[in-house]
């Protein structure tokens, strides 16, 4: 089965398992839950871990498949509405007690990582305007995406305590007027399509506006507490650099420690030390690589299982079938096959 939690690599490279709950329980509006799922269950062997971390993929999979059960192609936009994950709302606790509008945010950006590794939070001033960009790590869904702009979305409304109009509109990665005339409703602010990423823009005048919310005695202490949080988030700077690394060379026939060292101005032997002071190694990394890759490029369904061997860097199909066996506890045909919820067959040739 997919090691989801509790091993090092999945709390180094994962994304906070807080999302698993709250997309069951959304689900349940729709009278569905995770559990209705093969996919889930012949992954998870039940449900996925509701507390630790579980890996981007895997993450990716719950959104496609709550995606399909509840026959919404919004799900991820309409979740703020319903339910908010503590980690975000000790985020808005901490803005609704930080001195101004521009220190709320700046508190906001600073802790985001304890509600999702997946996104990064920055800002680019524009003309009166600052932009809050939403900068992907890897490869998170959509979905996944969209449910943290609903929750900014709420979160800014929140603070705008005199609706002054601090929140101008939301950019977002589709196209279809029909779809982004509901995702306006769905945020109370104007949105439009946008090729480069999403991106949430607030008028830059307002951000020395005092909140009447401020709270000086328990701000430090909010502040700490936080604090203390994200230093015990995991680091993974330097794995994250290497996964990157791996990614560029698979395939190339040559992923050897030299050739994603020498890029980083660290010697192999130097990598290895510095791998295992972060509980892991260069072996695990590239397993960790492939699995990901594996899982997402069969969830995608373009290219045939062969293809995707070799894509990977495995010598021959059947080597690739051993390993996802051994990550899945099925063969890549019957994972594809319960995708596509047909007849998941085991088959030797994968």
């Amino acid at each position: 089965m997919l090691d989801t939690v509790n091993s090092i690599a999945g709390t180094r490279t994962g994304e906070r398992a807080l999302w698993v709950p709250l997309i069951d329980q959304a689900l349940r509006q729709y009278e569905h839950s995770l559990a209705d799922s093969s996919v889930v269950q012949s992954l998870f062997g039940g449900m996925p871990p509701s507390s630790g971390f579980i890996d981007q993929a895997s993450c990716s999979l719950l959104w496609t498949e709550a995606v399909q059960l509840a026959e919404d192609p919004l799900f991820g936009m309409r979740i703020h509405r319903l339910f908010s994950p503590t980690s975000l709302s000790a985020i808005a606790l901490i803005g609704q007690a930080s001195q101004n509008l521009g220190a709320a945010l700046n508190n906001l950006i600073r802790f985001f990582p304890i509600a999702s590794t997946q996104i990064k939070l920055e800002t680019r001033q524009t003309e009166g305007t600052l932009l809050i960009l939403l900068k992907s790590q890897g490869e998170p869904h959509q979905q996944h995406i969209e449910a943290l702009v609903g929750y900014l979305c709420r979160l800014l409304h929140q603070l705008d305590q005199d609706n002054v109009g601090l929140l101008k509109g939301v950019a977002l990665a589709r196209s279809d007027a029909g779809e982004l005339e509901l995702c306006a409703r769905l945020l109370g602010c104007p949105v439009t399509a946008s090729n480069e990423g999403c991106y949430l823009m607030l008028d830059e005048d307002l951000l020395t506006k005092p909140l009447a919310s401020a709270d000086p005695f328990l701000l430090p202490r909010f502040v700490e507490a936080m604090e203390e949080l994200l230093a015990n988030m995991p680091s993974n700077d330097l794995v994250e650099q290497v996964k990157r690394r791996i990614q560029v060379l698979l395939g190339s026939g040559d992923m050897s420690e030299e050739r994603v060292a020498v890029p980083l101005n660290i010697s192999p032997r130097h990598l290895r030390r510095k791998l295992n002071a972060e509980g892991t190694s260069y072996e695990q990394l590239v397993d960790e690589v492939r699995k990901e890759g594996a899982i997402r490029m069969i969830s995608q369904g373009q290219l045939s299982l062969t293809s995707i061997a070799y894509e990977l860097g495995f010598l021959d199909p059947s080597s690739f079938t051993r390993a996802f066996r051994r990550w899945t506890g099925m063969s890549p045909t019957a994972f594809r096959a319960l995708q596509r919820g047909g007849d998941a067959r085991e088959s030797a040739g994968g």
